[in-house]
């Protein structure tokens, strides 16, 4: 029987990343090369460490023993703590480089723009009673590509302000990011934004620093399910400093199915709390864009705004395949860590989906299908590329079985090596809390 070398897939995988990936390490202090005998010397071991261990979600000690037995370095599963929690610098910066890397795309359907969703999605590990961090991502709705994401703590909140834009881009977004301070944002770096009404953030005007707009009142105009609009301004700032920012109000009536499973919503996410503007204001679809109507039609902004569900499919196949909601119980300085590793392959295996592959083997029909489906290719490249990552090929894991328990044997007696805070003060009373 042929045995494939486990490191030839690893190699291919590492291909995927930054030209400059092993430099960056350098860059941001993670190797150790002044010493001779240093245990993690290049960002290749490094990165093996740290892939197997959030990719596969597998135990540090088992981690650090699969390691160790497959001939790499033998550390401690203490030591590669450590070196979690120092490398979310280098793996952010990993993040960054890959997606500043992706290809511009010709948007002729969308009056010239390049159409780009943005969405916020939250964690949480075992035993929480609220959010341990958030993920924020940024998607190209022409090729699905992740061209922004991110990890911050649990206090930083959704914003338009959290990346950059350039010209030509419609930065499509829910209600969570409908705020002056934002479109203003977005409108400085000559871009456009189409996002939901938030009735509470967004004041809107019938004309500069005029009348206020009761957005629901002029809801209840509307004739038809087709959409309408009418020209608004809304004011970023005050005093001295405040300015109007040029919109369109658009909304339509849904039709009476999709309004009562809209009320449902809301009557399920608010319970008994939910108020009888909040019903009728359910039976409504209110937008707010800075896009010119002689580029974008209303219709066309409608149309533009259902496609926004795209990176909710983006975060909903990185939860349930890749398993980015499986924190483990680690202290709240590792959690960042974990969660842009994670990200990191995440955004691996989106280039690795993206790469071309010539006709005849890849039909238009084959391609068209992906598009509309991707998560039944992440479904198959995912398992690969942890597959990559492995040390050991199934049949060297066999012969070395008896040697991995007598390690893992070891590091269980350890008592050092089992010096990690690994519950999180939730787990206990604030007073008799651990001190990190």
């Amino acid at each position: 029987m042929t045995i494939l070398d486990p490191n030839r897939d690893w190699k291919r995988l590492l291909s995927f990343l930054p030209e400059d990936y092993a430099e960056l390490a350098i860059e941001h202090r993670q190797l150790n090369t002044q010493w001779a005998n240093a245990k993690i010397s290049t960002a290749d071991v490094l990165l093996r460490f740290i892939f197997l261990h959030v990719g596969a979600d597998m135990p540090l000690r088992q981690t650090v023993a699969i390691m160790a037995e497959s001939g790499g370095p033998k550390l401690s599963a203490v030591r590669l703590h450590h070196r979690m929690r120092r490398a979310q610098p280098y793996l952010a910066a990993l993040v960054a480089r890959m997606t500043s890397l992706t290809q511009e795309a010709a948007p002729e359907r969308w009056g010239g723009y390049e159409m780009m969703c943005m969405d916020g999605s939250t964690v949480s590990g075992p035993g929480a009673t609220g959010i341990d961090a958030r993920l924020h991502a940024v998607i190209r709705l022409c090729d699905l590509a992740v061209t922004h994401a991110l990890v911050t703590s649990v206090t930083t909140g959704e914003s338009l302000r959290r990346f950059f834009w350039t010209t030509d881009q419609l930065v499509i977004a829910d209600r969570g990011y409908c705020n002056p301070p934002g479109l203003a944002w977005v409108v400085d770096q000559k871009a456009d934004a189409l996002v939901r009404v938030n009735r509470g953030s967004l004041p809107l005007f019938d004309a500069e620093n005029d009348a206020d707009i009761d957005v629901l009142a002029w809801c209840r105009t509307l004739v038809g399910h087709a959409a309408h609009e009418t020209r608004v301004y809304t004011v970023d700032g005050q005093g001295r400093k405040a300015r109007s920012i040029a919109g369109r109000l658009i909304g339509f009536r849904l039709p009476a199915e999709e309004a009562e499973e809209a009320r449902a919503r809301v009557r399920k996410e608010h319970g008994s709390a939910a108020t009888a503007e909040q019903l009728e204001a359910a039976g409504y679809v209110i937008l707010f864009t800075t896009a010119p109507a002689c580029r974008l039609s209303a219709a066309r902004c409608v149309e533009a705004y259902r496609l926004r569900w795209q990176v909710e499919l983006l975060f909903k196949r990185w939860k349930s395949l890749c398993h980015f909601d499986r924190l483990p119980n680690y202290r709240d300085d590792t959690i960042q860590a974990w969660l842009t590793g994670k990200l990191l392959l995440g955004l691996l295996l989106d280039r690795i989906g993206a790469v071309e592959i010539p006709p005849p083997v890849l039909t238009s029909r084959s391609a068209r299908t992906l598009a509309r489906q991707p998560w039944k290719l992440t479904s198959i490249l995912w398992p690969l590329i942890l597959g990559a990552v492995m040390p050991l090929s199934l049949d060297a894991a066999i012969e070395r079985a008896p040697a991995l328990v007598e390690r893992l044997e070891e590091l269980d007696d350890d008592v050092d090596d089992r010096q990690i805070t690994t519950f999180r003060n939730r787990f206990y009373w604030e007073s008799a809390s651990p001190k990190c």
